[in-house]
């Protein structure tokens, strides 16, 4: 049963299901969570390491073949859009929705709280923004 069909019924399933059996029912969560959520977390170090690849990659652009190049280029604007307030926003709230295994509530506030998490810290991030731009316009000339 998808949420989309009937809420009711499906809190009511979701519900019952957690009371039989809370054990798998948190595995069933944590699997559906991860078959979700492909985003790259918001730590400093998985940033670091990033845009260290970019930085390298961006350097070696002169002997990338052309479909290398333009994934080069996908990539940084991949990354540039999850860092921007928007995208931060959506990632944070995959997030915030992948760490959620509290039923009905979980699912409301952990989205919430992780896309506000994701604003934030887009919003810190301003000066990763400005290399990855500075970047492009370097695989650009």
């Amino acid at each position: 049963m998808a949420v989309t069909d009937d809420l009711k019924g499906w809190v009511k399933d979701q519900t019952q299901r957690l009371r039989d059996d809370p054990k798998a029912w948190v595995r069933e969560r944590g699997e559906q969570a991860r078959r979700l959520v492909d985003v790259t977390p918001f730590s400093d170090d998985a940033l670091a390491r990033e845009l260290t690849d970019l930085r390298e990659r961006v350097a070696k652009r002169a002997d990338l073949p052309a479909p290398e190049r333009q994934r080069l280029h996908d990539d940084l604007l991949a990354l540039h859009d999850r860092l921007t307030p928007g995208g931060a926003l959506v990632s944070g709230a995959k997030i915030g929705l992948a760490a959620s295994v509290l039923p009905v509530i979980g699912l409301i506030s952990g989205p919430l709280l992780g896309g506000a998490y994701g604003v934030y810290r887009s919003q810190t991030l301003s000066d990763a923004r400005t290399e990855i731009q500075a970047l492009l316009r370097t695989l650009a000339a």
